[in-house]
């Protein structure tokens, strides 16, 4: 019965790391810069590790190639965490605020507020094109409720 569960969860797990690596993807590969910092933190912390590391280790035998895998560990899993288990995602929804429908498909499309822009501080859209259905919006503004009933 539990490896069952253990089998469950793995594909559960596979399943939420591609839906997660496809919305990494789908934002260009966009992370905040927080996750950039703790990343630089990570490698900083590597470095150190190797740095110290007594003349008898292995790690101290293998090639500069190795040494620099080393290093670059803590980094990859920093992001490998940070991306797998939906801290990006969150952190995108953040950043960019709300979602609101594509004039041509209605499925939702990221939008934020912009109140440096000539758009009075309303919505306007974080990308050129739909997501969905690939039609270029006319004006990055967002219409509001009464210009989208037609009023």
């Amino acid at each position: 019965m539990l490896k069952g569960f253990r089998i469950l969860h793995a594909v559960l797990l596979i399943l939420a790391a591609i839906g997660f690596l496809t919305f990494w993807v789908r934002t260009r590969f966009w992370l905040p810069k927080y996750a950039h910092l703790l990343a630089a933190i990570g490698g900083a912390v590597g470095l150190w590790c190797l740095a110290n590391t007594p003349d008898d280790a292995p790690i101290s035998k293998q090639s500069a190639i190795a040494k620099l895998l080393f290093v670059l560990g803590l980094p990859a899993i920093v992001y490998f965490f940070f991306v797998l288990y939906g801290g990006q995602r969150a952190a995108y929804e953040r950043h960019f605020g709300t979602s609101v429908p594509c004039p041509y498909c209605k499925l939702p499309v990221p939008a934020r507020h912009n109140p440096n822009s000539t758009t009075d501080g309303k919505l306007s859209y974080t990308e050129r094109k739909c997501r969905h259905c690939g039609q270029t919006f006319e004006s990055q503004r967002v219409p509001d409720e009464a210009e989208r009933r037609g009023g």
